[in-house]
């Protein structure tokens, strides 16, 4: 039987001492001098408007209210204020984890929060996300 201990981050940082705390120094500066995360995270434009057909079967979890699908590195999602469209690059560090849970936009990696119009809700999730505009015209979403 294996016995694994989980511990958080700053637990885990305490117990590497001042060696540790050196070699993630000399790491981080090795970044730019910059400090370990992404400095710019923001995604590029769509550079041409996106469609999602709600009609294919792909695409069938927008018919209710939480459902979302991820397509062409954007989130597209049913939710209580309508179909909402986000990137689904988190702003923290850049990892493409955006997802839509109970209302809201969460990053799986570092737990960053954001509301449905893409403004953080916690520190990590502080730069917010880039939103899109949604049309729905019949069974088609354009994305833009």
């Amino acid at each position: 039987m294996v016995n694994e201990a989980l511990i958080n981050r700053n637990e885990f940082l305490k117990s590497l001492g001042l060696k540790g705390a050196a070699l993630l120094a000399v790491y981080c500066a090795g970044q730019s001098l910059s400090s370990c995360t992404t400095n710019d995270v923001t995604p590029a434009p769509l550079s041409s408007p996106i469609t999602v057909d709600l009609t294919s079967a792909a695409n069938a979890s927008l018919l209710n209210v939480g459902g979302y699908v991820v397509t062409n590195n954007v989130v597209v999602a049913n939710t209580s204020k309508g179909y909402v469209a986000v990137t689904v690059v988190c702003s923290h560090e850049g990892q493409k984890k955006v997802l839509l849970r109970n209302d809201e936009f969460y990053c799986t990696e570092h737990g960053a929060r954001y509301d449905l119009t893409g403004k953080g809700l916690n520190s990590e999730g502080s730069r917010g996300l880039t939103t899109y505009t949604v049309t729905k015209s019949g069974n088609l979403l354009t994305i833009a």
